[in-house]
């Protein structure tokens, strides 16, 4: 009896922590949003990602990107981050979020799109939009 529970938790050990990881990245994404952390979003980033802050959208290097994620933040400062959705792929290899950012000068709709990349979720979009 005992080494079938073993052989049973080895075999769905994998799918526990995928899910694990899996959460805990768009966690950390959503938590970096709320507090302006921009080098919490830069690990979290694929090599380019699709940025869209409110009229200027582009498909910018990491380092690109992380530039204009400091100037939007520096304009807005913010002060919070709240989920409204979050949903995944059939396949489990892509997960989004809906939510939003408060900033001192207003809130802001964020859309944010993480893909399976080798063997790490990474960040492959952002959208801020006005409300």
């Amino acid at each position: 009896m005992k080494s079938i529970c073993f052989i049973l938790a080895i075999s769905f050990a994998p799918f526990v922590a995928t899910g694990v990881a899996h959460g805990q990245t768009l966690s950390g994404i959503t938590q970096a949003l709320g507090s302006g952390d921009t080098q919490a979003l830069a690990a979290a980033m694929d090599a380019e990602v699709e940025l869209s802050l409110l009229e200027d959208e582009n498909l910018y290097s990491r380092d690109q990107a992380i530039q204009k994620l400091s100037a939007f933040f520096a304009a807005h400062p913010p002060s919070g981050f709240s989920q409204v959705h979050q949903g995944s792929s059939k396949s489990d290899d892509a997960e989004y979020c809906i939510g939003n950012l408060a900033t001192k000068d207003g809130s802001f709709r964020i859309y944010i799109y993480i893909a399976k990349k080798a063997d790490r979720m990474v960040l492959q979009e952002l959208r801020f939009d006005r409300e």
